[in-house]
């Protein structure tokens, strides 16, 4: 599929748009007049591998739509492991309001990579905020959206002895 640019342009959904109209939208099957965010399965990559299948490469944000995979058939628990390390979760959810910031209509959670594994991970500059719809059990197939920030500089000196990237980096703010 084709890298879209524009020049001068940016993605920046709201949290409610996020939520009401790319969330809920790709859980009904539904289409997008412009193709800005791609599908991926976050546990078959390893975040510096993510920017270059976004479909809005040069940005310092990337946005991309995900399935959790369950740990297990019956838990409500999400895999998020991938070789290199985990995605932990910190902080609590945070409540996303409708426009009128009168409803809740979803939740955001703040993950951070780690490379290894348990108490010997490592972290990284790598983040994702990931967005859940308060009404994905009304949809067959649950997504959550993911915006992925990092430096594209970082690919973890732990895991890969520090191989630098073509990308130039940029502060997490």
């Amino acid at each position: 599929m084709d890298n879209i640019n524009f020049l001068g342009y940016r993605f920046r959904p709201t949290e409610d748009e996020i939520i009401t109209y790319f969330l809920e939208r790709k859980m009904r099957g539904l289409g997008f007049p412009v193709h800005a965010i791609n599908e991926v399965d976050l546990c078959k990559s390893e975040p510096w591998e993510l920017p270059d299948k976004s479909a809005l490469r040069d940005d310092e944000e990337w946005y991309f739509f995900s399935a959790p995979n369950r740990k297990y058939a019956n838990s409500a628990r999400v895999e998020r492991t991938t070789n290199a390390g985990y995605w932990k979760v910190t902080g609590k959810d945070r409540p996303i309001l409708d426009s009128c910031r009168k409803e809740v209509i979803g939740v955001k959670k703040h993950l951070v990579f780690y490379t290894g594994r348990g108490s010997d991970g490592v972290k990284t500059s790598w983040v994702i905020h990931e967005y859940h719809s308060n009404k994905a059990s009304a949809y067959q197939k649950p997504f959550v959206l993911c915006r992925l920030k990092g430096n594209l500089d970082d690919k973890s000196k732990a895991y890969n002895g520090g191989e630098s990237s073509r990308h130039g980096a940029f502060s997490m703010s």
